[in-house]
């Protein structure tokens, strides 16, 4: 009986005998590093997975499937094409703080009357259609024919930002549809508003329904327009002012109307008054 080994005794001396060979504890290390490596992938892909969740950044699509996330918070706006070297801006924004010769070429002309652009218009150097593609991930608000303005697609970024493509002459989306930043959205297209520009894409960047200059925005993301919207009510206070101005000039000028109306009835008065006392001396002479 005392020569014999007890399983557990039998189980440590074959281990030992393991921990000699060269290749035990290489084999050790690697399998440990894999479980290692395995559960931080696990917990790594779990902790995407919610966030993607709790901030509403994956998109469901129409057939209820997981579309593109939405990454419009980490995007900066791009120039809505694929190739920005084939393209030009014809019709730039209209800025009220130009000088007067950039404020005409942003001049539209239409029915005979000249209106500032609000967004720009972009024409291919070899005055071809172009592939017009989305500035920023977002979600389609807006999808339809216009008789006036061609197809038209409007693109909810959140904060309140919004990006207008006008002059579409296809369309490659629909309302409701959740798109990515480079997504073809339509085609370049023409209008009979702006018929002179000829094919063109009109496009047109808005922070709470105040239009901005695009280019200026280019290559920033949805922060840059955080104070938009009080430089605008400044403006918006300024140009009050000019118009109330304007009518209180207006309204001088009507006073003094008024006053010299009313400074010349009373001279008439004095000659009517005049005329019947001459009348009442002549009927006492006689």
């Amino acid at each position: 009986m005392s020569d014999k080994k007890i399983p557990q005794e039998e189980k440590m001396s074959r281990l030992r005998k393991l921990s000699k060979k060269r290749w035990f504890y290489p084999a050790v290390y690697l399998c440990a590093a894999a479980i290692v490596m395995i559960g931080s992938l696990w917990i790594q892909h779990s902790m995407s997975d919610n966030q993607h969740k709790d901030k509403g950044q994956v998109a469901i699509n129409k057939d209820g499937k997981e579309a593109v996330p939405v990454n419009s918070a980490k995007e900066v706006f791009q120039m809505p094409v694929a190739d920005k070297d084939a393209v030009k801006v014809a019709v730039p924004f209209y800025d009220v703080n130009a000088d007067e010769a950039k404020q005409a070429a942003a001049l539209v002309n239409y029915n005979n009357s000249y209106v500032p652009n609000k967004g720009i218009c972009i024409v291919a150097k070899d005055n071809k259609s172009f592939d017009v593609e989305a500035s920023m991930s977002g979600k389609v608000v807006k999808a339809e024919k216009d008789d006036l303005l061609g197809y038209v697609v409007e693109i909810e970024h959140g904060d309140g930002v919004k990006t207008v493509y006008e002059s579409l002459g296809t369309l490659e989306v629909e309302n409701g549809q959740t798109v990515s930043q480079g997504q073809v959205i339509g085609t370049a297209g023409s209008n009979k508003y702006m018929q002179d520009i000829g094919t063109h894409v009109y496009f047109e960047l808005r922070k709470n329904d105040v239009a901005v200059n695009p280019e200026e925005y280019f290559e920033k993301g949805l922060a840059s327009l955080d104070n938009v919207k009080a430089t605008d009510n400044v403006a918006k206070d300024n140009s009050a002012n000019d118009q109330g101005n304007s009518n209180n000039q207006d309204g001088g000028t009507n006073d003094d109307s008024k006053t010299k109306e009313n400074t010349t009835s009373p001279d008439e008065s004095s000659t009517s008054i005049d005329q019947n006392d001459q009348m009442d001396m002549d009927n006492t002479n006689s």
